[in-house]
């Protein structure tokens, strides 16, 4: 090289601005993959996290199709920009359709080339993860929302899913629980997979919408509902697992107190079971799918949950929010939701919290929880500021986007796979 070029090529590198250098290396891929964006804070998760990262990754959404009776929530997503769908990705086990799944899903891998790949609910987890090994993704992520070893199968299923749940836990990098006892569930008492493959990283909500909403008496007369009476709102999709059987019968039993009224909002195939239970119930009112839910939660005065099984409930997130006491059976998450102290009610099978009650699966208990909510509009009121205030530290969607931020750079950095220099970040909360 002559002395001439040399000075050039000297010149050339101490002007080209290094953070130049580093902006036009390719970032982080990651492709994230859920069974259907139907209700629900999985689908919640899984659109706000596909939209907020973008100032970080290159981010990737492969979704399904709804199963019968959902309600769609894919308006949560700001445009189609890296949304892939597969038709053929739906949420009952079919052999057939679950291969094509598979197939579609590791070519759309093969093509993309994601760094990490992390999946939500349990058929996209399993589809998502296998294909994941087979096109060498490096990093393997997999949300638990919840799980469907109660209360969805029957016991050889179950078994057959715990089978499958460990095997991929083998090959998956990190699991993520969205709350402490789904962790604890997961290692001790399902052995899907060891504690220090767990991170906890609680979900997130827009939870400004459902402050300081008026919006009560509009409501109330849409459905016909006094201002006086004590308004009981239910929310969900209308299947065995949120077990309206139980809610048709304290429905029933309610339906001779004067002043309490039942909102029940959502659909599903156990629609017609509900309407025989209540038939002759007038204390009952049916919405259907609503996008409005801070509008109807402002127009409530208490929150009802009759699951057999959750991970953490967005509708009693969302009665929180906007300053809701709750009623519920005590399961999965729902511990976790609840401010101490955890103490006796005084009423058989009645746990009391802070800002709640927790019931044993039994119509008498949980009709009593509603009943001294009612007639204590003090005790409700406290309820109610206990629980916004919880949800409101803890249940930020901002605080959700720092932590699987940090994750992300956490497991990328850990396996050498950085392509641009990632920003510090909180470390994530540890199962």
């Amino acid at each position: 090289m002559t002395e001439r070029g040399s000075t050039l090529v000297v010149a050339v590198m101490h002007t080209v601005d290094p953070a130049t250098v580093a902006d036009a290396r390719p970032r982080i891929k990651v492709a994230r993959i859920i069974g259907r964006l139907n209700v629900g804070g999985p689908a919640r998760q899984a659109c706000y996290l596909h939209e907020a990262l973008r100032d970080r990754y290159d981010t990737l959404l492969v979704t399904g199709r709804l199963d019968e009776g959902e309600a769609d929530m894919s308006y949560l997503l700001a445009s189609q920009n890296g949304v892939r769908w597969i038709s053929r990705m739906l949420r009952p086990v079919k052999p057939w359709s679950d291969l094509v799944a598979f197939w579609r899903i590791l070519r759309i891998l093969r093509q993309e080339r994601p760094d990490i790949v992390h999946t939500h609910t349990a058929k996209a987890g399993a589809l998502g993860r296998a294909a994941a090994v087979l096109a060498r993704v490096p990093v393997r992520i997999h949300s638990y929302h919840g799980h469907v070893f109660r209360g969805y199968f029957g016991p050889v299923q179950v078994r057959l899913w715990l089978a499958i749940e460990r095997l991929l836990g083998k090959f998956t990098t990190r699991i993520v629980a969205i709350s402490p006892s789904l962790a604890e569930e997961l290692v001790q008492r399902y052995a899907i997979t060891t504690a220090d493959k767990v991170t906890v990283v609680r979900t997130g909500f827009d939870l400004q919408s459902f402050h300081a909403i008026d919006q009560r008496d509009r409501v109330r007369r849409e459905f016909k509902i006094a201002a006086s009476d004590f308004l009981v709102l239910w929310a969900g999709r209308m299947v065995p697992v949120k077990n309206v059987g139980l809610l048709g019968q304290v429905v029933r039993r309610a339906s001779t107190l004067r002043r309490m009224h039942f909102l029940v909002v959502g659909d599903g195939p156990d629609r017609e079971l509900l309407l025989k239970l209540t038939a002759r119930c007038g204390n009952i009112h049916f919405a259907g799918w609503r996008t409005d839910m801070p509008e109807l939660w402002a127009a409530a005065d208490a929150a009802l949950l009759t699951s057999l099984n959750e991970g953490t409930p967005t509708a009693v997130i969302e009665a929180m929010a906007a300053g809701k006491p709750f009623v519920s059976t005590q399961v999965g998450g729902m511990v976790d939701l609840t401010v101490p102290p955890l103490e006796e009610s005084g009423v058989p099978g009645l746990l009391r919290a802070a800002n709640g009650f927790l019931s044993v699966s039994d119509p008498v208990p949980l009709l009593q929880g509603l009943e001294r909510l009612s007639s204590d509009d003090a005790l409700a009121g406290r309820m109610g500021t206990s629980g916004r205030q919880f949800v409101t530290s803890v249940y930020a969607q901002e605080r959700l986007k720092r932590e699987i931020a940090a994750l992300y750079d956490e497991l990328v950095k850990s396996l050498g796979l950085a392509k641009q220099e990632v920003s510090a970040s909180p470390r994530h909360a540890g199962a």
